[in-house]
């Protein structure tokens, strides 16, 4: 290494902390050698990935180099690119900076500190380089990351640090000039066909240059990097632009405005002033788009790694800014569906100060450039959240009414007029539903009745308001009262019997108990339709359960599934036996007697629960031995009912509550235009 041409100095420590551990992705790393391909007015580059070598190749046709680039700016970290030059204007004022540097080509470049090089050690240990400069030699040189930790190690902290590359052979395929990139003994990095798709991607949505005019190409494995490849933009429905470009034309599932059968496509302001409000006259200019997704989760971007919830700041051409999105911490469930690129090339200009931090993958916070950007875009996101919702709305009432003539009927003779703007937003929520049309239209009816009942509410609230001048309209408002309740009920009552036949027709018999356990305790229903489940008694039954379960635990051959429940008028207690149990009913007596005086003794502390009826359940899978006899059967079950306990099996308890809600069903005629509506809505689907 000491007769090396080529030298790197700087304090190596320095080093480390900027190269070693700078990026923590790989397509930022890839996107900075392409950078570096675009400063170098390269035309094309092409970005090779070998599985079988397990190596990166990133070659470009770019000006190359020759020692003294080599030295004096490629290993010169910190190398200022864009050179401060003065030039003559032959201007009253004489000579001035110049403000607006540009590449020989004509172009602006991406890189400013020489940094981003450094970053190649992120996802790798070893880097080959290989580049010649149009009538120069050939040069060629190794980076290795092991030797220069090595180095470091052994830097004296008081002197600058100084690591010389091995010169290597040129194994490289260069016609006149350009530079190759090998990247290779890869850190933490599986190379699969399914992995370079996915970072082919993430190299198309790092760059804005892609169909440049000014002619640059990025080539993947030979196929050429293009829009389409960001794989995004199907994704939305609504689209906000700024600037003149017309990003639409990638957009091909925009929905689409009904009345001009225009995709839904919005020009946005694009310049604001320091303050971040929008003004024809601001100093400040963006372009770019916001996205609107149609669900949120179709921004999760699944096994590829990349969360597409979120808004990209582009400088120069190149994401300077993952996210700007999570920084304006929006409580709107609106900012869950956003996505976009925001290209704000001000915040790079050559006569300001650098705005990135030092890890080159975001902007300072506190620069003025950035603060008035977030403010532009945070009120942005409120104009789009404003807009989106209406438009939403619109959507979601359209898609409804045109999808069942029930539901126009009922939008239609909404009353007052006032109450159909919320009624949309309810077919709103509902059309982002990714659900079959028949399920829709339950959800649909869903909505209705919950909406129904909202305008109960609204009436109650009426009362506070009424006087002689309005009693008709908040009699209005309450006259279908009874048949909203009756309609929620028969909801209630319908869901349940769909769980019963659920039970009944799909659980096997030895697996009954087991899901028993799990819901018979906080379902009630299913032994008597008048039981409902309260929260008001749980520190009562914490401490009737204890009393039952000190029973048990004297008893080492009684099972422990036994529960304590408190419901309107009554104290319930439920046992679970085993299925391979056979009992007597002696035994099931006995032993339920036991849970009750336990009872008794707790209620007889609270004078107001002592007075209430102590119901006693016994489910078991076989009936007791010789209730097979009718005659024994009742006489036993008579005899139990001097206790209030009644034994049923897991089957009887099943076939009961299906029956007992079978006969509500039938018997809750006449039926009320409301449920009438209902059950419309349900079965229009099936009915076309």
């Amino acid at each position: 290494m000491s007769n090396s041409r080529y030298k790197m100095s700087i304090s190596l420590n320095v080093l480390n902390h900027l190269g070693l551990n700078l990026y923590s992705n790989t397509p930022a790393v890839i996107a900075e050698v392409i950078a570096n391909a675009w400063d170098a007015d390269a035309t094309e580059v092409k970005v090779d990935f070998d599985i079988q070598q397990k190596t990166i190749t990133v070659t470009d046709n770019g000006h190359g180099m020759d020692v003294n680039d080599i030295n004096d700016k490629y290993l010169h970290v910190g190398y200022q690119k864009r050179d401060r030059k003065v030039a003559d204007f032959r201007t009253p004022g004489g000579r001035k900076p110049v403000a607006d540097f540009r590449t020989p080509g004509g172009r602006k470049p991406m890189g400013r500190k020489g940094i981003g090089k450094l970053s190649l050690f992120s996802i790798a240990n070893k880097i080959f380089v290989y580049t010649r400069k149009k009538g120069g030699k050939n040069e060629a040189f190794l980076m290795d990351a092991e030797e220069i930790k090595e180095v470091i190690q052994n830097e004296d902290p008081s002197l600058p640090g100084e690591y010389e590359p091995e010169q290597i052979e040129f194994d490289a395929d260069i016609k006149t000039q350009g530079t190759v990139i090998k990247i290779a003994a890869l850190k933490k990095m599986r190379l699969t066909k399914a992995s370079i798709s996915g970072l082919r991607k993430r190299i198309a949505r790092r760059f804005g240059i892609i169909d440049d005019p000014l002619g640059f190409r990025i080539l993947v494995n030979g196929d050429e990097v293009n829009f389409s490849d960001r794989d995004y933009f199907h994704k939305a429905r609504f689209l906000f632009q700024y600037g003149d470009h017309d990003y639409a034309q990638y957009c091909q599932k925009l929905d689409i405005d009904d009345d001009t059968q225009k995709k839904m496509c919005f020009e946005r302001p694009c310049r604001f002033d320091r303050e971040g409000k929008a003004t024809e006259a601001g100093e400040y200019k963006v372009s770019g788009w916001i996205g609107v997704a149609r669900r949120s989760n179709d921004l999760e971007d699944q096994g590829e790694g990349d969360n597409l919830n979120k808004i990209t700041i582009v400088v120069r051409g190149k994401v300077a800014q993952e996210d700007i999105l999570n920084e304006l911490r929006m409580g709107s469930i609106i900012s869950k569906y956003i996505y976009g690129e925001i290209y704000a090339d001000f915040l790079d200009e050559d006569d300001e100060d650098d705005i990135a931090t030092s890890s080159r993958q975001r902007l300072r916070e506190d620069d003025p450039r950035y603060i008035a950007t977030k403010k532009f875009i945070d009120n942005e996101m409120r104009q789009i959240r404003t807009v989106t919702d209406k438009l939403k709305e619109k959507k979601g009432l359209d898609v409804a009414i045109s999808s069942n003539p029930f539901i126009k009927k009922w939008y239609d003779e909404l009353k007052p007029r006032s109450l159909q703007e919320p009624a949309s937003k309810i077919f709103a929520v509902i059309d982002q539903a990714s659900v079959d049309e028949a399920y829709k239209q339950n959800l649909y009816a869903d909505g209705i009745l919950a909406f129904e009942t909202l305008k109960m509410n609204h009436a109650l609230k009426k009362l506070e308001t009424v006087d002689a001048s309005n009693l008709d309209e908040f009699l209005s408002y309450l006259s279908d009262v009874d048949a909203i309740e009756a309609a929620r009920y028969h909801e209630i009552v319908q869901e349940r019997l769909d769980v019963i036949k659920q039970l009944r027709d799909k659980v096997a018999e030895n697996e009954q108990e087991k899901v028993l356990q799990e819901y018979i305790f906080d379902r009630l229903w299913l032994l008597d339709p008048a039981w409902e489940r309260t929260t008001e008694y749980k520190y009562m039954e914490q401490t009737l359960q204890r009393a039952v379960d000190g029973i048990t635990k004297k008893n080492r051959y009684v099972r422990t599934d036994i529960r304590y429940r408190r419901v309107s008028r009554a104290h319930v207690i439920i046992e679970l036996k085993k299925p391979e149990r056979s009992l007597e009913k002696t035994d099931i007596e006995s032993q339920i007697k036991k849970y009750i005086n336990a009872v008794k003794l707790e209620l007889e502390k609270d004078p107001n629960e002592s007075h209430f009826l102590i119901e006693s359940f016994c489910i078991v899978n076989r009936l007791p031995r010789g209730w097979n006899n009718p005659e024994t059967r009742k006489a036993d079950e008579d005899s139990l009912k001097i206790f209030r306990i009644i034994v049923l099996t897991y089957t009887e308890l099943i076939n009961n509550a299906f029956s007992a809600y079978s006969k509500f069903i039938e018997a809750s005629e006449p039926v009320t235009e409301l449920r009438t509506l209902l059950d419309n809505i349900r079965t229009y689907s099936t009915l076309k």
